[in-house]
């Protein structure tokens, strides 16, 4: 991919919450807001909605990556046997290499939260302690250990 063509599409995948929500008023059945509802988008659907909204399809292809790598994407390509085209028409049934894909990104995201809750730490509980009792003599030692370090320090 040419320079030019993957600063298109970089462009697109940063761009993508914003245009997302222009698919949605568009095609709201192709791009619907509930995750249950998400279902496969036909193949060369990139190049009709290039088309259709004057982008470029490195840049279309960067906007629907952030679409297709989503969980909800993933689990429909699982669960449909048939993709859709943009007005939710049947098209093209889904092949084995795209479950595999799917099934890929779904264990790689699960893996990844995974990961990021172990790393986490648990929310530390705030103790609330007393200060240690201490005797005069120990805390006029104290004090006397520390004049004498600030001293030192001047000199």
């Amino acid at each position: 991919m040419t320079s030019e063509r993957l600063i298109d599409r970089k462009r697109g995948t940063k761009d993508a919450r914003q245009q997302l929500a222009l698919l949605r008023e568009k095609w709201p059945v192709a791009f619907p807001a509930e995750p249950e509802s998400v279902r496969p988008l036909a193949i060369g659907v990139a190049g009709e909605i290039a088309s259709a909204m004057g982008w470029s399809l490195p840049y279309t292809l960067g906007v629907l990556a952030r679409w297709k790598m989503a969980p909800a994407y993933c689990r429909a390509v699982l669960a449909q046997e048939h993709r859709v085209a943009l007005d939710g028409s049947p098209a093209e049934a889904i092949d084995a290499k795209a479950k595999d894909l799917a099934a890929k990104r779904l264990a790689r995201l699960a893996e990844r939260d995974t990961a990021n809750g172990a790393a986490k730490p648990a929310a530390p509980v705030p103790v609330k302690s007393k200060p240690a009792e201490m005797s005069p003599e120990t805390a006029e030692q104290l004090r006397a250990q520390v004049r004498a370090s600030l001293m030192r320090r001047r000199a």
